[in-house]
């Protein structure tokens, strides 16, 4: 399982790399690096020896918190922040 946590970050990364490097986007993209850290804390955590629950667990939650922080984000970054540095791509102001 967690090889597949790993397979999906590396996937996200190379989105990342692709629209911000290859194609150049001035956009401030983060959902792809959101997924990678949250997949790759997923992946260590399934990684975790069966002695090691408790580290398998906080990792676990602090997934949840950088999952639940991007939506926040999303959710409560005001409308004047549509600047071009400041705004996701999939923002349209």
């Amino acid at each position: 399982m967690s090889l597949f946590y790993f397979g999906i970050a590396v996937a996200f990364l190379s989105l990342y790399v692709f629209f911000k490097w290859v194609l150049g986007s001035e956009d401030l993209f983060l959902f792809p690096l959101v997924m990678v850290v949250g997949n790759t804390l997923q992946g260590i955590a399934e990684s975790r020896p069966e002695s090691q629950r408790q580290t398998a667990g906080v990792l676990r939650l602090i997934v949840m918190f950088v999952y639940l922080s991007a939506i926040v984000v999303i959710v409560f970054v005001p409308e004047s922040a549509c600047h071009r540095s400041y705004r996701p791509a999939f923002w349209r102001c």
